[in-house]
C-alpha cells in the first residue's frame, strides 16, 4: 500500500517504456508465466491462429503508434462513459480505428471491477488491426495500491513489479460488428463461465459480481470508443524523439520515433490592440515569399542567451503564387 505508482515525467519518455515491453516480451524468463492464462485469447482470429502469446504482443508493441494521454482528458472521458448512454454505436467497426495498431499510455490509470469484484488497474491500452477484427489488449500497473490483483501476488509472495511494471492484465478479440456497447449479464454469461479448475465458490462469486463487472465492461469499452474519437480530431500533437532518445532508440533498435500526445491545450488567443478604437484590417496579400535561412535570438526564463537556426520557408496565403525577387546582395555574419 506505501509503494509509489509509476510515473512518466515527460511524453516522449513514454517510447523507453514501450521498448522494454517490447524486451520483455521478447526475452523475459518470466514472459512465460502468462501462455496459460491468455494464449487462448489470440486464437480468436485467422491472422493469429497458431501464434505465441509472446510473438504476438513483442511484434504489436514494437510497430504500434504511440499514444500518451493526460490525466485531465483521462477524467474527462472516463466520467461521460460512466452517463452516456450509447443508442446509434453499439457494435465495434472498421471505421472506428484511428490507425491499425496503437498503444496508449495512460499518465494515471483507470480502475475496473473483474468477474470476481476486485479492483483492478488500466495503465496501457493496446490494440491491433487483425483479419476479421480487432484485439483490445490490457496491462495494468503494478505499482498502484489500489489493485487488489496486486495485493493478491504479493501475499503470495510474488512481487508483481519486480517482474514488470506492467503486467498483462486481459486480452479481448473484438470481432467486426461485435456489440461492445449497452452490455448486459446476458451478453457475458457464456464467456464468463469460468474455467474447469473453478470451484463452485468460484462461480458464485463470479454469479454475484456480474452485474457490476459487465458494466465495468461496459464503461471501459465507451471510454476506448470516445478515446479512438478523440485521438482523431486536431487536439492532440506529435513529439519527435530528441537526440538522447533517438540514440536509446536505435540502441534497441526500435522503430519508435515519437510519441502523440492527447491532452487539453489552451486557446490561442488573438493579441488585443491598446487602442480601444482600433479597427482589425484583413491584409490583402499580393503573393507569397521566400524567407530564407537565418538565426533566432532569445532570453529564456534562467537569463541565458539562446539561439536556434530558423529553416528557409515560403510565407503568405497558400491560394497565392510564389513572388521571386532577385537577390541585389547577401550579407552573411
Amino acid at each position: 500500500m506505501g509503494q509509489v505508482m509509476a510515473n512518466v515525467y515527460r511524453p516522449i519518455d513514454v517510447l523507453d517504456e514501450q521498448v522494454k515491453l517490447v524486451r520483455f516480451w521478447q526475452s523475459s524468463t518470466y514472459r512465460h508465466s502468462f501462455v496459460e492464462k491468455f494464449e487462448f485469447a489470440i486464437k480468436q482470429f485467422k491472422s493469429t491462429m497458431g501464434a505465441n502469446l509472446d510473438t504476438f504482443l513483442a511484434d504489436r508493441l514494437d510497430t504500434a503508434e504511440t499514444f500518451y494521454v493526460r490525466s485531465n482528458i483521462i477524467d474527462r472521458l472516463w466520467n461521460f462513459t460512466d452517463v452516456f448512454e450509447a443508442h446509434d454505436h453499439e457494435t465495434i467497426e472498421y471505421q472506428d480505428l484511428p490507425c491499425p495498431k496503437g498503444f496508449i499510455f495512460l499518465e494515471r490509470p483507470i480502475h475496473m471491477i473483474d468477474a470476481r469484484g476486485r479492483v483492478c488497474s488500466i495503465k496501457i491500452i493496446m490494440w491491433s488491426e487483425e483479419r476479421g477484427g480487432v484485439s483490445i489488449v490490457q496491462f495494468s500497473d503494478a505499482r498502484d495500491p489500489l489493485d487488489e490483483i496486486n495485493h493478491l501476488d504479493q501475499e503470495r509472495g510474488v512481487d508483481p513489479a519486480t517482474i514488470t511494471p506492467y503486467p498483462l492484465f486481459h486480452i479481448m478479440p473484438w470481432a467486426w460488428g461485435k456489440k461492445i456497447r449497452n452490455l448486459t449479464v446476458d451478453d457475458f454469461s457464456e464467456e464468463r463461465s469460468g474455467t474447469p479448475d473453478d470451484t463452485e465458490e468460484d462461480r458464485e462469486l463470479m454469479r454475484l459480481h456480474m452485474p457490476t463487472s459487465v458494466r465495468s465492461m461496459d464503461r471501459f469499452n465507451g471510454f476506448v470508443l470516445s478515446l479512438w474519437e478523440f485521438v482523431q480530431e486536431q487536439i492532440p500533437y506529435r513529439i519527435r524523439a530528441d537526440r538522447p532518445m533517438l540514440r536509446r532508440l536505435q540502441k534497441a533498435h526500435s522503430t519508435l520515433s515519437e510519441v502523440t500526445v492527447v491532452d487539453l491545450r489552451p486557446m490561442d488567443q488573438p493579441a488585443r490592440h491598446n487602442d480601444p478604437d482600433h479597427v482589425p484590417q484583413t491584409v490583402m496579400w499580393a503573393g507569397r515569399w521566400r524567407v530564407r535561412e537565418h538565426k533566432r535570438r532569445w532570453i529564456d526564463k534562467h537569463g541565458n542567451y539562446r539561439e536556434t537556426t530558423v529553416s528557409a520557408h515560403v510565407k503568405g496565403p497558400e491560394h497565392l503564387d510564389i513572388i521571386e525577387k532577385d537577390r541585389i546582395f547577401h550579407v552573411k555574419r
